[in-house]
């Protein structure tokens, strides 16, 4: 058994680098962070806007993880791709449940294989020369 680390992130502007762990997304941080993105972006183009989304999501939850000050939105926009997506992807998410059932996917799969079956699938080796 693993034991869960609970407080699994860090990166250098966030309270000086010391780890933290992501505090549930919520329907009222999204709307935090749309109001705010709405607000700051009153004359930019939509498409620029969208880009711009993003970066308000993270900072909505880590300008109240970090005490330092030193977490801005500039400095969320110069993170290197890859940790912006994790970092998006880890806030984003946290706290989530989704909402199927354990064995949805197993049935879908099951489900495949009887329709397969059902509309006359055949094998890939083929017995004609």
């Amino acid at each position: 058994m693993t034991k869960k680390i609970k407080e699994p992130y860090s990166y250098p502007f966030v309270n000086k680098g010391k780890a933290f762990a992501i505090p549930n997304w919520t329907t009222d941080k999204h709307e935090s962070a749309l109001a705010h993105l709405a607000a700051d972006t009153k004359d930019m183009l939509k498409d620029k806007k969208e880009e711009e989304f993003k970066y308000y999501v993270i900072y909505e939850t880590l300008s109240v993880i970090d005490t330092t000050g030193k977490c801005t939105l500039e400095e969320i926009r110069r993170m290197h791709p890859v940790d912006l997506i994790d970092m998006f992807n880890a806030v984003y998410g946290a706290g989530r449940k989704g909402i199927y059932s354990k064995d949805f996917r197993k049935e879908q799969e099951t489900l495949m294989l009887q329709k397969l079956k059902s509309i006359g699938m055949k094998s890939s080796k083929s017995s004609s020369s």
